[in-house]
């Protein structure tokens, strides 16, 4: 999907938080990334005004059980600055936050409560993350040998600074000729836009000639890349759609943010887990659409 500058303006605008999806008649997926991508922005102008003041955190964390207002960051990033001024190594604080229930008392909850609602810095946003670039590396793949096309990985190139897919031969392909394929799980605003072709594109154009970017999740009208209307079935709306069943035929058991990270690590094969009241919070929280398929 294409959006015009102003149309994009107006979500961008009015797009704070997740619940606010359904203001929108614009796939899941697009806002996921557009949301995602103003909060890290926001993050990059903000961080450097929070991460010397740990020890007024910890302060006020010991004062009131609670972190200060003008923190004013996303719920993980709060608590790493927070267990930084605990003097918690880097190494401890990414097991804390990978196993909270190893923290005591009221930190336990407080960092448990952050990594469940954080769709951009937890570890099960950042599986998700992983997992969507994958979903779209799988449907060019797919594609390429359902047409019988030759091609190398980047894996398989051994190069830096690679596209993810390589052929040795322009080929003739969705009305232009090609040398790569790039894969990209965002939505092309004119910053990412900007940033990715400066990081990598120019350089792909300079070392291999003209290719193609995908950026699955949407782009502004007029940028010189593809939104994946090239492609269909399944998987692309698995990155548009964002939707995962709870089935009550079955109930998981087991530590929820293990769960949530797991079941979000399945989701390129599998959308249906087994019914957890509180995994399907975690799961909404970090951006499905989470269906209850009854008995």
């Amino acid at each position: 999907m294409r959006l015009s500058l102003d149309e994009y303006m107006l979500i961008r605008k009015n797009l704070n938080r997740i619940s606010d999806f359904g203001k929108f008649q614009i796939p899941r997926g697009i806002l996921h990334a557009i949301l995602m991508q103003k909060k890290v922005e926001s993050v990059k102008r903000k961080y450097h005004l929070f991460s010397g003041r740990t020890k007024e955190i910890l302060e006020f964390w010991e004062e009131k059980k609670r972190l200060p207002e003008w923190l004013t960051l996303t719920p993980v990033l709060k608590v790493r600055l927070l267990l930084k001024g605990m003097q918690f190594t880097t190494k401890e604080i990414n097991k804390s936050l990978r196993d909270p229930t190893k923290l005591d008392g009221e930190l336990s909850k407080l960092v448990y409560e952050a990594v469940s609602r954080d769709f951009i810095y937890s570890p099960i946003a950042a599986k998700l993350q992983g997992v969507l670039g994958k979903i779209g590396e799988r449907i060019i793949e797919e594609k390429l040998k359902s047409l019988g096309i030759k091609f190398k990985t980047e894996k398989e190139l051994r190069m830096q600074k690679t596209p993810d897919f390589y052929f040795e031969e322009p080929l003739d392909l969705f009305g232009n000729k090609l040398k790569w394929i790039e894969s990209k799980a965002l939505f092309a605003d004119l910053r990412t836009y900007n940033l990715y072709f400066r990081k990598q594109i120019s350089k792909y154009k300079e070392l291999f000639g003209d290719g193609l970017v995908v950026y699955w999740r949407g782009s502004l009208a007029g940028l010189p890349v593809s939104d994946g209307c090239e492609f269909d079935g399944k998987l692309k709306r698995k990155l548009l759609e964002m939707t995962l069943t709870a089935s009550m035929d079955e109930e998981a058991d087991g530590e929820p943010l293990k769960l949530a990270e797991k079941f979000v690590g399945e989701y390129i094969d599998n959308d249906l887990f087994p019914y957890n009241a509180e995994v399907v919070r975690i799961l909404g929280n970090m951006g499905f659409k989470i269906l209850i398929r009854e008995e």
